[in-house]
């Protein structure tokens, strides 16, 4: 993914260039510098950082640099900006009151998924004043999808909601997801009624679904679900 950034002035172009690496034994290096030449390329007037953005709490490893060198001699010599999303990451949240941050902590694979939604809700509460709250309420409407969260755990997270006292305001705003949810439902068991019946072929409703979780409309528990009934049918 690349962000561009323009000063108000537009005296400068600034092009952030963000690779997402979930699992550290997943990160290529050379791949990102391929990005990167082409970003150079294609904008030449702009300056160009590239990300390496990493949810995998083993980070100890992850190299910043790649270095190609041929007889000795250096051919390509890239350096990375290293976004570790780890403890450390977590403790700096209070003080960033950064939403991209708190939302981020969400998807690390740290501990456990609920405590992590519910902590990150804390933390978009806590700058509510700051972000218009239509922003906020959509994010937090998405958490369980960031998270990954399977049915027992997206279950585990509302009653967590509803029961602390403190997540009161959080609560109103997800009432409208709440109600979409259940709305999602329904035309899940539509489609794979549908596909039983024999009036759809399974690989359009394949399809749909993955459109429906693309655009936010499904949960990921649902989609899956959704996916093995196909499957069974």
């Amino acid at each position: 993914m690349a962000l561009k950034c323009t000063f108000a002035d537009d005296s400068q172009r600034i092009l952030l260039l963000i690779e997402h690496w979930s699992k550290q034994r997943a990160v290529d290096h050379r791949r990102t510098c391929r990005y990167l030449t082409e970003l150079l390329c294609r904008h030449p007037q702009a300056l160009v950082l590239p990300i390496l953005l990493i949810t995998d709490p083993a980070l100890s490893g992850t190299a910043d640099r790649f270095n190609y060198t041929i007889s000795g001699e250096t051919v390509f010599d890239v350096r990375f900006r290293l976004a570790q999303v780890n403890r450390h990451w977590r403790e700096q949240l209070t003080t960033r009151k950064n939403i991209v941050a708190a939302v981020l902590w969400v998807v690390a694979n740290i501990g456990d998924p609920v405590e992590r939604c519910i902590e990150s809700i804390r933390h978009l509460k806590a700058i509510q004043e700051v972000w218009p709250s239509d922003e906020i309420a959509h994010l937090i409407a998405h958490l369980e999808q960031f998270a990954r969260l399977n049915h027992q755990q997206a279950e585990r997270f509302r009653h967590r909601l509803r029961e602390d006292p403190e997540m009161t305001s959080v609560v109103d705003l997800l009432k409208e997801d709440f109600r979409a949810e259940g709305k999602a439902e329904g035309e899940i068991h539509a489609l794979l009624s549908l596909v039983a019946d024999g009036d759809l072929a399974a690989d359009k409703a394949r399809s749909r679904l993955a459109r429906w979780l693309a655009e936010g409309e499904i949960p990921q528990h649902m989609h899956d679900e959704a996916m093995a009934g196909l499957q069974n049918s």
